[in-house]
């Protein structure tokens, strides 16, 4: 059987983004018409809309924005990993969205063990394991018990839910409007793979919030995992809808970090005042924070082929992240750059929250 949606549940730490990113990788290889998208990437504010303490309704609401773009680019399915309402399951915040929801669950000494290996507190430990028999009291979902198995097996006993259909035409985006009449200031940050985007975006993010200014965050590369890639008008129109969203919580403000060039997102955020700042290093400081990422220091995020990459892949990475730095930098003449070799990444933010301030 087979949904529109495949949403993987569990509790935190049971293993939801490594099978939903490995069933994508897998459905992608088989010719499936199937997307991926991580349901944090669609509740990255503060302060937490008002009635939405668990941030579940923003979540649902910007998935459906999400799932109807991908569909207007040929995507048959859309799979989906993430926490859900632990009491009320997800049904109630998706409208009439397909959804198949499947319960990824493990015995108390397997969710343990895994939610110890990635360094958690056992204060920490103790809310995920209540967290998981809040999910079996409540029967949220379709259980899978993983506790035996491989992330391969796991991918292969799930593999039965995605459909086979391959992906259609792309259907060109209806003109619209939200009836925004007033321009917010929003943040692009450009650079190449492991300049620290996305640290220095997190941290202009914590410090509009610590200056009471409600915020939001995008990384467009997490909204843009597709059958034929990550193509950029994918996350140009992903990243509209989603910011949409979060101006309807009541966001004030956005960053949006990117390795692309800036076009397509400085076009679909046309109504905003969009500034644009390039962060650069040297080919000696990238391949020092590959190195880092490979070794788990990071966000972690779907998609990262840099953790736990061998000494070869790191350097092909090098490689890679250096020429699209030089790329950007022929490309984006007239646009602010930050030299981040040496550079503290709090003074970073702190600026830039200034000026963000400044402008709102």
């Amino acid at each position: 059987m087979t949904g529109s949606v495949l949403w993987l549940t569990g509790a935190p730490g049971v293993g939801k983004s490594t099978a939903g990113w490995g069933l994508f990788m897998w459905a992608r290889a088989a010719g499936r018409a199937v997307a991926y998208v991580d349901i944090d990437q669609l509740g990255l504010l503060a302060p937490v809309p008002e009635g939405d303490v668990g941030y579940h309704r923003i979540k649902a609401g910007n998935l459906v924005e999400v799932v109807e773009v991908f569909r207007r680019h040929g995507v048959e399915q859309v799979i989906v990993s993430g926490v859900v309402d632990p009491v009320r399951g997800i049904a109630p915040y998706v409208g009439d969205l397909d959804i198949t929801l499947v319960r990824l669950r493990c015995t108390a000494g397997e969710l343990r063990r895994r939610y110890l290996g990635r360094g958690s507190s056992g204060e920490r430990v103790v809310q995920a394991l209540e967290f998981s028999d809040l999910l079996d009291r409540n029967g949220i979902g379709v259980p899978l018990d993983i506790t035996t198995l491989s992330p391969e097996a796991v991918v292969d006993a799930l593999s039965e839910r995605i459909g086979t259909a391959a992906q259609g035409n792309t259907v060109p985006p209806t003109t619209e409007t939200d009836g925004f009449t007033e321009p917010l200031p929003v943040l692009l940050l450009l650079g190449p793979t492991a300049v620290g985007k996305s640290a220095v975006g997190w941290e202009v993010l914590r410090t509009l919030w610590d200056r009471d200014l409600p915020a939001a965050f995008i990384d467009a590369e997490q909204l843009g995992f597709h059958p034929d890639g990550s193509g950029p008008n994918i996350k140009a129109q992903n990243l509209l809808r989603v910011w949409h969203g979060y101006r309807r919580a009541g966001a004030r403000a956005l960053i949006v970090v990117t390795r692309g060039q800036p076009e397509p997102f400085t076009r679909a955020l046309c109504e905003e005042f969009v500034t644009t700042v390039r962060l650069d290093a040297s080919p000696e400081e990238l391949a020092k924070r590959i190195a880092q990422r490979a070794h788990g220091q990071g966000p972690g995020l779907a998609g990262d082929s840099l953790i736990g990459a061998s000494a070869e892949r790191q350097t092909r990475t090098g490689r890679r992240a250096d020429a699209e730095a030089r790329t950007l930098r022929r490309n984006t003449d007239g646009i602010p750059v930050i030299e981040t070799d040496g550079a503290d990444i709090a003074s970073i933010a702190a600026e830039l929250a200034d000026f963000m301030i400044e402008i709102r």
